[in-house]
């Protein structure tokens, strides 16, 4: 069986919480390190979430348009 591994929000400086804009991939896509997989934003800014690992997506653990707080995991991807 393969590992999984955890995306969590990132924590960005003194931002509590932040929403869900676009995710850019859906459950079963492959993906590989640093590729863009979510658009984050906050009061201020817009952000990039990039893939930790290659492998696949499983599951997506918080939908696009959702407010959540930092730390939190967004997603889960099976490593290749």
């Amino acid at each position: 069986m393969s590992d999984s591994v955890d995306v969590k929000v990132p924590e960005l400086g003194k931002v509590e919480e932040i929403s869900i804009v676009e995710w850019k991939v859906s459950p079963g896509d492959k993906v590989t390190k640093g590729m863009e997989i979510a658009e984050i934003e906050t009061m201020k800014s817009t952000f990039s979430v990039e893939s930790p690992t290659d492998g696949m997506v499983d599951d997506i653990l918080i939908e696009q348009g959702e407010k959540t707080e930092v730390n939190r995991t967004m997603a889960r991807i099976i490593q290749a």
